[in-house]
């Protein structure tokens, strides 16, 4: 893996992370709380 594929792949992480942290926070149910865990587990497996 080239150093430029591992940049690009620890910012693609990053804006996942940030974008799942967003909807979290925004979710007002700890049901859709919870379907976001549930969705963002499968992604990120």
């Amino acid at each position: 893996m080239s150093m430029i594929e591992r940049i690009r792949n620890h910012r693609d992480a990053t804006r996942r992370a940030r974008a799942i942290e967003h909807a979290l926070r925004s979710a007002n149910s700890p049901a859709v709380r919870e379907e976001i865990l549930a969705i963002a587990q499968r992604h990120m497996s």
